[in-house]
Order: structure tokens, then C-alpha cells, then sequence
């Protein structure tokens, strides 16, 4: 029989529709023709060769198949005897590449499904249930554990054995959920010929999701920051099955998002913005039911934490569209829900209210046939009614709803049903908060810790506002700041408006301030509404600073050291030396893998550099008057109060044409010392403030400060100072607080390095340190090679 099929399949002049039905016929009577002992091995044997083979054929797998389901039928005991336990072991354990895996998975859940339809006594059972291990302990291996991870089509083929084999199901549910998570986000976005399988690969995994979220609830609020980690990558596109996931989760879920938000450090809660944004831009491209209470979940979360600037944004720049999406059946109810999220949460906003609300009327009026468009008509006007009863009849739209509304004979609104709805669906609930020029600022009620103020961020200023909280805390700079209050002309406005920024962040009061004057006078590119460069920022405010007012040197003073260049010519011997002064000392970086520790990256001083042809550098010697090989050394030669240090973590790949973002770690000290002339001398430095830049990119991203208080007394509300500020101020020396825009939240050194430990894109960039004592001290011996000694 085992050699009638091979012969069946070798013949080159029949085609395959007739090997088929040559080999059903020869196998159809395979009952009672396999006479021969060892016949139904060979079978299959053969089956197996057919179904791993790396160049088989849709007739190899066909007959594979069929050979397996009529020999596990007819001949059950050949069939066990043949794929007994070792035999499973033993393939599993031959198997090494992916490759391999690919090949043999299929076939063994095929063997497996076949055991477990033919499994009649205790002992094949029992036997079964071991094959079910050894499967389910490779799954764990390949799927949890492996390293590095597998690609979609191998993953594809575990899930295709969770679905046909449940009991192999890896038993660790968090990581058994992540990987279908996993599977779902790196399916391909792009179609092709690969799509459908790709499809129903993403079927199966979700699928599967469902079935864990049947079997236990919490199993939900697992899958929930698995969804949320990607869809906060700005790094990739995800296919559209990520959210037609998110829309398949349970909506009485929604009451975990909150609380999960809630959990969230607040330094990282500005990265929900962009699930938010991704997942409105799938509702208003493509038919996806079920995200739009998600997408009011997550806005609600946010609100919670008083993220407002977040929400006003996501208002302002998708309030239109989503309002475009309710002419659309299948998109109306989701988008609805959203468009009354963002309306009726934004109160201030009569600007989309006028002009979405004119969009509303239209769509009232056609509503006329099924109960369901009555529902969503009353919805509609229902919402358009609310509105107009907040924010007044503007431009006769009041008019226009009730003659809709008459049309359909829909219900009218009680004017204090209204304005319940709008307190009860406003974000700044529960919040007590009040509009003032200065923006939106939280009352008394919520005072940020150790009566501090947080920064509105206006648009991709995180940049500014990091580097101003450091400066901030820098005593000696702003208090020289706030005190010159000498009369300034017209056209020193950055000075002014630097001193306006501190006064506000040193009034109690001001719970949150907006930088928005400042912000305006700085020149044109770093107030274009883009990401800069916090290190950038603050070089360009220093150097206008001086170039406005001399009298700003006094302030800037407390920054300002020197270092000593001397150049060595190896020819003539002849030393050229030139000083020159510093704000900030620059420190390179180099790509790592394995964290740095902070006191050997600033040993970089003093420095030998060796200029010659071969590192491209060439010196030109003034008495040679010819380029020559010549020996640099870099000492520093005063230090300031207040050292910064700039970690050069942005760097200009030439083969990639891009700049890139070195994300070595920084183990960070509480405490360090400083080589001073040419390393006899040590200073010692305390740190008190570090800008961290969060994300992968050197073009993207955010920033946010940890610091120690050092600011000038906090102002109450009669400009006076505090009766407290004495014990404000010496609990903020032994407190760390993290300044993230409008948030501030007591935090703890240990915290700090915590967050930089677990998280390889949140890096610190900016690093600010005090002035302690002088040290004579020889620990750190000096270079051995000075220019006394070249």
C-alpha cells in the first residue's frame, strides 16, 4: 500500500485531481488490505514524510491527512503504537530551529487531535495527557520564554494548536496573554498575498483572548496594559486588528481603565494620548464597533488625574472628524459617544460648539424610518439641546434644534436636566478649578505639594518647561532673577518675562502657571509648536539673556566656570593655551548596553586627545604653518556653584542620514567630586536636579525634572511670606519632588533611579549639581600625561 501511493504520487502524466482519487480508493480499502504486519507503520511513515517535508505539495498534505485519519480509524493500535510518548519527546527534542518547529507543529497537533479521538482505556489516556504536557511545555518554551521572540507565521502556528489543543495552553496567564497580545500587534498592516492567513491568524488569537476572559473576568484587567503598551508606540504602525481587539473586550470593563490610570506614575500619564489618538483615527477611517467606550474611558481617566491640556488638545484637533463620522450607520453610535464625551466635557469650548452643532441639525431631520434611527435622533438632539442651554442661542442654532426637533416630535429638555448633564459629564467633576488669565489653576482644594506650581504645557513645551523648573531650583540663579528689579526696556523682554515666569512659580497660590509670555519672546524656531531640546533651550536663554541685559551676568554668574585648551605641536613642541568660559559642560556618551556609573562618565576631565591623520583631527601649527600630529589636554580651571552637565545623548548618524538617541543608563549619585586644574584637586558636587528625556527617538519624546527644592521663598496669596515656608523649605532639602507640566508629585531619590532602572528609554539629560567643599585630596590621581610632562 506504502509504495502503491508513493508510486501514485511519482507518476508525472496523471494529474492531481486523479492521484486523488486513485489514492482515496486505495486508502478507502485500507481496512482490510493492510494484511502485512508493519504495513501501517510504513503508512505512516510515510504520512509523516509527506507532512514535514520542506517542498511539499497541497497533494502531499491532502494524502498526509488522510493516511493519519483512516489508519488512527482502522489500525488504533498500529497508530498508537507508532506515535507512543517518545516518540513526542524525542521530536520535540530534535527539533532546533524555527524552521523545524514550523514543520513538525502541525503534524504533531495532528497526531495529537487523532490520539485524543481514538483514546478508549485508562492507559490511553493517561498517555494522552502526557503528550498534552510535553506539547504544552514546548509552548511555554517557545512561546513565554523564547528569545528572541517568534516571528508571526511561527506564532501563528502555536495558535492554531491552542485553538485545536486547549489542554496545551501555557498555564502562566499573564504571559499566555501577552503573547496573543504579542501575536495581534505584529500582525503585517500592509495586504498582500499573506493576508488572509494573517487574518485568521488574528481571529484565532482573539479567539483565544475571548475564551480567557469567559473563564475569569480579571482576565480582562491583564490584557489591559498589554493593549495600552502599544497602543501608546509611536514607533510603529499597528494593524487595525489591534483595535478591533480593544472594541471586542467586554465594555463593562471600562470601569478598570480609571483606576489603572490612577495607578499610573504620573510622569508617564502624558503617553495615554496617544492610544487616544490612535484609536480615533481608526474610528473615523474604518468600521470598528465597539471602541468608542474605550476611547471615552481613557479620556475620563486622564480627566481623573486633572490632565486637562491633554484633553483639550485631543479635542481641538478631532472634534470635527468624529463629528463627520455620525452620518456613517455603522460608525454613528461610537462616535456619538465620543463627540458628547468631548462637548459636554469641554465646557470653555463654545468655538466647537458653534460649528459642530450646526453639522447636528442635518442629521436629525432624515431620521424618520427604523427605531433605531429615532434613538440616535434623539440622542442627537437631546445633546444639541444640552448644549444650547449652556452656552446660549448662538447664531439662531437654539432655533434650528427645536424646529428639528418639532419635525420628529422628540422630546424636549428641561433646562435643569441640562445643566445637570453638563456638570455631571464635565472632566473638571469633582475638580475644583477656575479660569483666570494666568489659565486654568486649581484652587486651594487641590494645592500641589510643598505649595509648588506646575507648568502648562502649551503645545510641545515640555522641553522649556523641565529646563525652568531645574533653573528654578537653582537658589542663587532665581533668586537673582526675582531681586533685580531694576526698570528693564522694552527689548529686553526675555528677561522680563523669564522674572514673570518665577514670580508665578513662587506664588503658593498658582497651582498651575502658564509660561505662554515667556514662551512667545523666545525666537521663532523654538516657539514653533514642535519638540526642541531642553539642553538647547536652556544654552539660547543663557546666551540672550546675556546679550539683553549685561547686568543678567550677575544672575548667570552662579553657572559660570572655565576651562583651560592647551595644544601641544609634536614637532616644533610649541604650546598654544586659550580659555574659555562655560555654562553647561557637554559630556559624551557612548552606546551601551550595560548602565554607566555617573562618576566615571564625569572623570572625563582632565583630558588627553591625541590629533593626528589617522583620528582625522590634524593640527595646524602657527610656527610650522603646516598641519601637524599634536597632543590636546582639556583641563577645567574654576568651577561654578550650580554645575550643569549635559549628557550628549543625541548624535547625527551619517549612514542613516538622522539624528538617533544613545540610550546608555545613567546609574545615578546622590554626591560627586569633580577634578579640578589637572586632577590634584577634587570639588565635591550634590545633585538636585535631572531633566529626564522619555522615548526612543532623539526627534520625539518628552521631558519632565526630579528636583530638590532650592527656589526662593513661596509667596502666599497676599504676596507675603509664607508662616510655613521655613518648614516647606527644609522638608523640600531632604524631598525629591517630580515636576511633570501641571503635575507635581512627592517623589524619593530611590524612586528615581527605579523608573531610569526599568524603563530604557526614560534617560536623564540634564544633570544639576550644588557646590559643597573643596577637597585637597589625591584619591583620584591626576593624568599622568600633562603638558608639563609631554
Amino acid at each position: 500500500m506504502e509504495k502503491l501511493i508513493r508510486n501514485v504520487l511519482a507518476a508525472t502524466h496523471l494529474p492531481d485531481n486523479d492521484k486523488r482519487r486513485v489514492i482515496y480508493t486505495l486508502l478507502a480499502g485500507a481496512g482490510s488490505a493492510l494484511s502485512q504486519p508493519g504495513d501501517a507503520s510504513l503508512l505512516l511513515g510515510l504520512s509523516l514524510e509527506l507532512k514535514t517535508a520542506s517542498n511539499r505539495t497541497l497533494l502531499d498534505d491532502w494524502t498526509g491527512d488522510r493516511i493519519l485519519e483512516v489508519v488512527s480509524t482502522a489500525h488504533r493500535a498500529d497508530f498508537w503504537a507508532f506515535f507512543h510518548t517518545d516518540w513526542f519527546h524525542n521530536k520535540i527534542s530534535g527539533t532546533v530551529s524555527n524552521m523545524d518547529y514550523a514543520r513538525n507543529i502541525t503534524f504533531m497537533v495532528q497526531v495529537a487531535r487523532r490520539k485524543k479521538a481514538t483514546a478508549q482505556t485508562e492507559d490511553d489516556k493517561l498517555e494522552l495527557e502526557q503528550d498534552m504536557s510535553a506539547l504544552r511545555t514546548l509552548a511555554e518554551k517557545k512561546c513565554i520564554s523564547a528569545q528572541p521572540p517568534l516571528d508571526f507565521l511561527l506564532q501563528g502556528l502555536f495558535i492554531v494548536m491552542f485553538v485545536s489543543l486547549p489542554e496545551v495552553q501555557p498555564l502562566a496567564t499573564n504571559d499566555y496573554i501577552q503573547f496573543l497580545v504579542d501575536h495581534i500587534a505584529s500582525s503585517p498592516v500592509a495586504s498582500g498575498s499573506s493576508q488572509g492567513s494573517s487574518l485568521q491568524s488574528t481571529k484565532n488569537a482573539t479567539s483565544l483572548l475571548r475564551q480567557c476572559w469567559e473563564d475569569r473576568p480579571d482576565n480582562v484587567v491583564l490584557t489591559l496594559p498589554h493593549l495600552l503598551y502599544y497602543l501608546a508606540d509611536t514607533q510603529k504602525e499597528y494593524p487595525l486588528a489591534l483595535g478591533q481587539l480593544v472594541g471586542a473586550v467586554p465594555p463593562n470593563f471600562t470601569s478598570y481603565v480609571e483606576p489603572y490610570i490612577q495607578s499610573m506614575d504620573r510622569s508617564v500619564l502624558w503617553r495615554l494620548q496617544v492610544p487616544i489618538q490612535r484609536l480615533i483615527d481608526w474610528l473615523v477611517t474604518t468600521d470598528m464597533p465597539g471602541i468608542g467606550v474605550w476611547i471615552v474611558a481613557i479620556m475620563e481617566g486622564l480627566a481623573s488625574q486633572g490632565e486637562f491640556i491633554i484633553l483639550r488638545e485631543l479635542a481641538d484637533k478631532n472634534a470635527y472628524k468624529i463629528a463627520r463620522q455620525l452620518a456613517f450607520s455603522q460608525r454613528r453610535n461610537d462616535a456619538l459617544l465620543v463627540l458628547r464625551c468631548i462637548l459636554l466635557g469641554y465646557h470653555h469650548s463654545d468655538g466647537l460648539f458653534k460649528n459642530i452643532s450646526q453639522g447636528l441639525i442635518p442629521l436629525v431631520v432624515p431620521c424618520r424610518k427604523t427605531p433605531e434611527d429615532r434613538k440616535f435622533a434623539t440622542d442627537v438632539c437631546n445633546l444639541a439641546q444640552t448644549l444650547v442651554i449652556h452656552f446660549g442661542d448662538v447664531d439662531d442654532i437654539g432655533t434650528k434644534v427645536q424646529k428639528a426637533r418639532m419635525a420628529l416630535d422628540l422630546p424636549i429638555v428641561p433646562r435643569a436636566e441640562a445643566l445637570r448633564t453638563m456638570q455631571e459629564s464635565s472632566w473638571k467633576k469633582g475638580l475644583h478649578i477656575q479660569n483666570t488669565s494666568a489659565g486654568l489653576r486649581r484652587k486651594a482644594a487641590l494645592v500641589q505639594p510643598l505649595g509648588k506650581v506646575g507648568l502648562v504645557n502649551l503645545g510641545n513645551s515640555c522641553f522649556m518647561n523641565s529646563a525652568l523648573r531645574a533653573l528654578f531650583c537653582s537658589g542663587d540663579f532665581s533668586k537673582a532673577v526675582l531681586n533685580d528689579t531694576a526698570r528693564v526696556p522694552r527689548e529686553m523682554a526675555l528677561t522680563t518675562r523669564l522674572r514673570e515666569a518665577f514670580t508665578g512659580m513662587s506664588t503658593s497660590r498658582l497651582s498651575i502657571y502658564t509660561p505662554l509670555t515667556l514662551y512667545k519672546a523666545l525666537p521663532d524656531w523654538l516657539n514653533d509648536g514642535h519638540q526642541q531640546d531642553a539642553a538647547e533651550f536652556t544654552k539660547i536663554l543663557f546666551s540672550l539673556m546675556e546679550d539683553e541685559d549685561p547686568a543678567s551676568k550677575k544672575a548667570l554668574s552662579s553657572f559660570h566656570g572655565t576651562v583651560v585648551n592647551q595644544i601641544k605641536c609634536s614637532v616644533c613642541g610649541t604650546v598654544s593655551s586659550n580659555k574659555e568660559g562655560f555654562y553647561d559642560l557637554a559630556v559624551p556618551l557612548t552606546a551601551s548596553e550595560s548602565s554607566l556609573d555617573l562618576q566615571s562618565v564625569v572623570d572625563v576631565f582632565p583630558s588627553v586627545e591625541e590629533l593626528n591623520e589617522q583620528n582625522n583631527n590634524m593640527y595646524h601649527c602657527d610656527k610650522c604653518q603646516v598641519l601637524r600630529a599634536a597632543t590636546r589636554y582639556t583641563m577645567l580651571a574654576s568651577l561654578p556653584t550650580n554645575l550643569i552637565i549635559s549628557l550628549n545623548r543625541f548624535r547625527f548618524d551619517i549612514q542613516r542620514s538622522r539624528r538617533i538617541k544613545i540610550n546608555t543608563p545613567i546609574r545615578l549619585a546622590r554626591s560627586i567630586q569633580v577634578k579640578v586644574q589637572d586632577g590634584h584637586e577634587l570639588q565635591g558636587y550634590d545633585l538636585y536636579a535631572v531633566v529626564i528625556h522619555t522615548g526612543e527617538s532623539a526627534n520625539h519624546g518628552h521631558y519632565y525634572t526630579y528636583a530638590r527644592d532650592s527656589g526662593p521663598s513661596v509667596t502666599n496669596s497676599d504676596g507675603g511670606s509664607s508662616s510655613t515656608n521655613s518648614e516647606a523649605k527644609a522638608a523640600a532639602k531632604s524631598t525629591w519632588l517630580l515636576y511633570n507640566d501641571t503635575s507635581v508629585a512627592v517623589s524619593s531619590f530611590e524612586a528615581m533611579q527605579q523608573t531610569l532602572a526599568n524603563s530604557r528609554s526614560e534617560t536623564p539629560y540634564m544633570l544639576f549639581f550644588r557646590k559643597t567643599e573643596l577637597q585637597s585630596s589625591r584619591a583620584h590621581p591626576p593624568l599622568t600625561k600633562t603638558i608639563s610632562n609631554l
